[in-house]
């Protein structure tokens, strides 16, 4: 009998002194003109007012202000963007989806253990 030794790759990872953890609510993107995936991910908030003007009672503010500018729209901080070719694109994309239905395999298996209580 002939042992065939399996071939194997190690990878490391070494995580930079610039890493960032971010959350986002989105993403915007496209194909760039040589055919790379771009995502560019957001984060979306409500505006911060530029001004604000408040009443003052017994040396304490008063809620709510008397006056407040601010813009009248949904903010989208764009965070970080990152370009990719497609098959990493399709790559990514599975990995989330398998991510995606762990979470959910595991709220439904909380749920019926909840439900059994």
């Amino acid at each position: 009998m002939v042992d065939k030794k399996l071939e194997t790759i190690k990878f490391e990872y070494k995580i930079l002194p610039s890493y960032n953890s971010y959350a986002v609510s989105g993403a915007h993107g496209g194909l760039s003109a040589s055919g790379e995936v771009v995502v560019n991910f957001f984060h979306e908030r409500g505006p911060v007012p530029k001004k604000q003007e408040y009443q003052i009672r017994n040396g304490q503010i008063q809620e709510p202000p008397i006056f407040e500018e601010k813009k009248d729209a949904i903010i989208r901080d764009v965070l970080f963007g990152v370009s990719m070719s497609p098959s990493t694109a399709r790559s990514l994309a599975n990995w989330l989806n398998d991510k995606a239905d762990l979470y959910d395999e595991k709220l439904s298996q909380q749920e019926i253990e909840a439900g059994k209580k």
